[in-house]
């Protein structure tokens, strides 16, 4: 799970009291319809999946008026399934009219007048007013001080731009890692793995793997290394692996990988011209390793 998507959400049945604003919304965006495909028929699937949309939308940073429109049909649409599936016009089930389901309605008046949701909901919002909060000091003058703090902040985030800061802060240097912490700078590599990192000698089976990798050739092919337990992509992301995962049931999956690779499809044949396609594997990284072959360095996944 990217990490843009914040923490897994934790048991909905079990501590939906308790969730964030940031967690309903990725339960409606992310997780509703993959889940309730198993327990739904495809009518109502086809109910909710027109909030789910309605909720995309509004969430955008910039909303346009046509999908403004959209908006206002997508939760009409919910609407008239709600009130068909679940109301059924019978005064004995009117409980069910919660007035949350009137606000409905007036969302997308809301966005004409008020700009996109993220200006004004409570999903961005509450992780906002998380953000300032301890930014504030003063119990008399809150405003003010939160006024004073954000400029104040925001005068050192443009300081930088200025020579004569060079003269006030001293040039901060990069941080020197070991390579059993960090392993990097490596030609034609622009990954790096990140500890925990032990020297490692490979099973017969990852053995046979890794002489498969370099194409059949086992001459002095050695099955030693060093395992590392995360990657850090070229742009940034951090992917871990099963052998370092975490036990307890929120911690996040993020060893689960999706790997394109592109394939010859009449390899079988070996007078036949290529047939080159793309094609996309999945499979669980259980450990990342460095590895010497022929005077050369390689980066490898198993998976």
């Amino acid at each position: 799970m990217p990490n843009e998507i914040g923490r897994p959400s934790q048991d909905i049945l079990k501590y939906h009291n308790g969730y964030k604003a940031v967690e309903w919304r990725n339960c409606i965006i992310l997780f509703s319809l993959p889940l309730l495909k198993k327990y739904l028929n495809k009518r109502h699937l086809q109910g909710w999946s027109n909030i789910v949309k309605a909720v995309k939308l509004c969430l955008e940073p910039v909303i346009l008026e046509d999908q403004v429109d959209d908006v206002q049909q997508l939760l009409k649409k919910f609407l008239d399934y709600y009130e068909r599936e679940y109301y059924q016009h019978n005064s004995q089930r009117l409980a069910v009219c919660q007035i949350s389901f009137y606000y409905l309605f007036h969302v997308a008046n809301c966005i004409k007048y008020c700009g996109p949701s993220w200006t004004h909901w409570q999903f961005p919002m509450e992780r906002i007013c998380g953000i300032l909060q301890p930014l504030i000091k003063s119990r008399l003058n809150l405003y003010s001080n939160l006024s004073n703090t954000l400029t104040l902040l925001q005068q050192f985030y443009l300081l930088p731009f200025f020579f004569i800061s060079k003269s006030i802060f001293k040039e901060k240097l990069p941080k020197q890692w070991n390579s059993k912490q960090v392993f990097c700078d490596i030609e034609e590599y622009e990954e790096e793995f990140y500890w925990s990192s032990i020297q490692y000698s490979l099973s017969g089976q990852e053995h046979k793997h890794l002489i498969k990798f370099y194409e059949g050739s086992n001459s002095n092919i050695n099955n030693y290394g060093m395992k590392y337990g995360r990657l850090r992509t070229s742009d940034g992301h951090y992917i871990s692996s099963h052998w370092i995962k975490r036990k307890n049931k929120i911690a996040r999956n993020n060893y689960c990988v999706q790997i394109r690779r592109t394939i010859d499809k009449v390899s079988h044949r070996p007078n036949a011209l290529p047939q080159l396609m793309i094609v996309d594997i999945y499979g669980i990284v259980d450990y990342f390793f460095v590895h010497k072959f022929n005077d050369k360095i390689h980066m490898l996944a198993y998976v």
